[in-house]
């Protein structure tokens, strides 16, 4: 007999099966994405831009289709506009980004690491992008994983008319993931790294 999950909000509990996609192990467990990030899940900030200064801004165009993070493509933010820009603001190793805006691009999902940061500068996201950071329950790579998995179903989340469809940050707040033990989550970034690696390698063959 399948058992029944249940979620505690405040005072209140709610049994929520008609929202649980797909059983897991006994040793896993359902937990909204809010509620194992370590930074609250938000767009960035419209930002100012200038033609060169010591700090980056990460725009969708820099989560690419194909090949992945591309700072390369990041324009240069005003610095006399830091003030808005809290310490949580700024991009880290391990950082998953969506793009949150945009028809053919809405629901991209990428994994920001500082090695994909060649120029060296600090970098904060645009208000196009959302940053979703694990906390010390989830693994990073495991949770990029997960909403790569999904990322067809984020992309149909938009809301909005055809050509100004944006994603909202309460859509990913909400997201059901399923948790495994760490020693299950690093077993699984072994494994899909491994994949990831021979892909790269059949590709780079046939090219």
């Amino acid at each position: 007999m399948t058992s029944s999950y249940y979620e505690k909000i405040g005072n209140d509990v709610c049994c929520i099966d008609e929202e649980i996609p797909f059983d897991i192990p006994d040793a896993w467990e359902w937990v909204r994405l809010e509620n194992c990030c370590s930074k609250e899940i938000r767009r960035g900030k419209s930002p100012k831009y200038v033609d060169e200064s010591g700090t980056l801004v990460f725009a969708q165009k820099c989560n690419t289709k194909y090949n992945g993070i591309d700072i390369g493509l990041a324009l240069y933010l005003d610095e006399s506009t830091l003030g808005k820009y809290p310490t949580d603001e700024f991009m880290q190793d391990g950082d998953v980004v969506v793009n949150s805006t945009g028809t053919g691009t809405l629901g991209r999902v990428g994994f920001y690491r500082t090695s994909d940061n060649h120029i060296g500068l600090p970098i904060v996201p645009d208000s196009h992008v959302t940053v979703i950071r694990g906390g010390n329950r989830i693994q990073a790579f495991y949770l990029y994983v997960f909403m790569k998995a999904n990322q067809s179903k984020i992309e149909k989340e938009g809301e909005g008319s055809t050509n100004q469809k944006e994603l909202k940050p309460l859509m990913l707040k909400e997201m059901l993931v399923p948790i495994p033990p760490l020693s299950e989550q690093k077993r699984i970034e072994t494994a899909v790294s491994a994949a990831f690696s021979l892909i790269a390698s059949i590709e780079k063959s046939l090219s």
